[in-house]
């Protein structure tokens, strides 16, 4: 559990490295990485350069989403679309697995089977947070904060498109390696609630590192914070 503060450019790079190291500390030990991302508008330029490095063996990688929108696929709200636009815009890599969440269809169905296709423990969880705390598509006040069973369940969000699919905190929880990217000085209020007051749904990523630019991290006292 690090804290790290990097000013905007570093912010990418790091993020980079971060989960380039993980992904090899994996593979050392098992013969498939399983790699959860996030969506929004954060990570996309992490994808962007995760994707063009060729020393990635993308063939023994299985892709997960943390959350998605009930929308079509092909829309610029699908946070599938976003995200495998931004890893691979030409082509993706052979071998290599994709999960997505179908949130265009049945959401309690929809949760049903992508829960089923999800390994015991996710290898690698990336999570973003939003300005009112939530992350995933865990929201303030939502009902998958008390879930305790289920590992994906519809979600309703608090600004459109309102339904949603999400992981649970106990997906959260389990995972082996957990980054949390926060970027923005719009951040900052939901990174204080999350790390100091333990008060939104971003808290549920307590046990994990968090890498934040310097706005995001602006209302944190200095003692919680690490450099690289």
């Amino acid at each position: 559990m690090e804290r790290f503060i990097v000013n905007e450019k570093e912010f990418v790079e790091q993020a980079e490295r971060w989960i380039f190291s993980k992904i090899q500390a994996v593979l050392e030990t098992s013969q498939r990485c399983h790699l959860m991302l996030a969506g929004g508008a954060t990570p996309l330029p992490i994808y962007q350069r995760l994707g063009k490095r060729l020393d990635i063996p993308w063939s023994r990688i299985n892709l997960y989403f943390g959350d998605e929108r009930c929308v079509p696929v092909d829309t610029s709200e699908s946070n599938y679309h976003m995200v495998m636009g931004s890893l691979f815009p030409v082509s993706r890599p052979d071998g290599m697995n994709v999960y997505r969440m179908c949130g265009e269809e049945n959401p309690d169905m929809a949760a049903q089977v992508y829960e089923s296709l999800l390994p015991v423990r996710i290898d690698i969880l990336l999570l973003g947070v939003g300005d009112d705390g939530h992350t995933a598509s865990i929201f303030p006040g939502s009902a998958a904060l008390d879930e305790e069973q289920r590992r994906v369940m519809p979600a309703i969000a608090s600004k459109p498109p309102l339904q949603r699919l999400t992981i649970t905190p106990r997906v959260i929880q389990e995972a082996e390696h957990l980054l949390v990217m926060v970027q923005g000085e719009d951040k900052a209020d939901a990174v204080r609630l999350a790390l100091i007051n333990n008060s939104v749904p971003a808290a549920l990523a307590l046990d994990g590192d968090w890498l934040m630019d310097s706005q995001a991290a602006r209302s944190l006292p200095k003692d919680k914070l690490v450099g690289f």
